[in-house]
């Protein structure tokens, strides 16, 4: 009789695509500080990762919860502050290492 090895072989996807995850999370959040501009280095202390591992899918978030981030990423018009982009750019410049990272994290030896 033939026995499926469908489950196993979900199991070690999900777990080598949340390690992967981790490893993107890390890159990205040292390409986002690299990027962020520094006056008091408070912005670049609180620039974290949080990586949300579903069943399906593994969701990386890169930012900080100092206030005025949103400011300094994007601008503002009204208080006539440039935009000085470091999370997104973090990103943008990196697809293809990440693409690589991600390539190589759920590839089979």
């Amino acid at each position: 009789m033939y026995k499926s090895n469908a489950k196993k072989f979900q199991k070690e996807m999900k777990q080598k695509r949340e390690e992967t995850a981790k490893i993107i999370g890390v890159f990205a959040e040292a390409e986002s500080k690299l990027r962020t501009p520094v006056k008091t280095g408070n912005l670049r202390r609180n620039t974290t990762h949080d990586i949300d591992n579903q069943e399906n899918k593994s969701v990386i978030k890169v930012g900080s919860n100092v206030e005025y981030d949103p400011v300094i990423e994007l601008g503002s018009v009204s208080q006539n502050i440039p935009a000085q982009p470091h999370h997104r750019p973090a990103i943008e410049d990196n697809k293809n290492p990440i693409a690589n990272m991600i390539k190589k994290g759920l590839s089979f030896k």
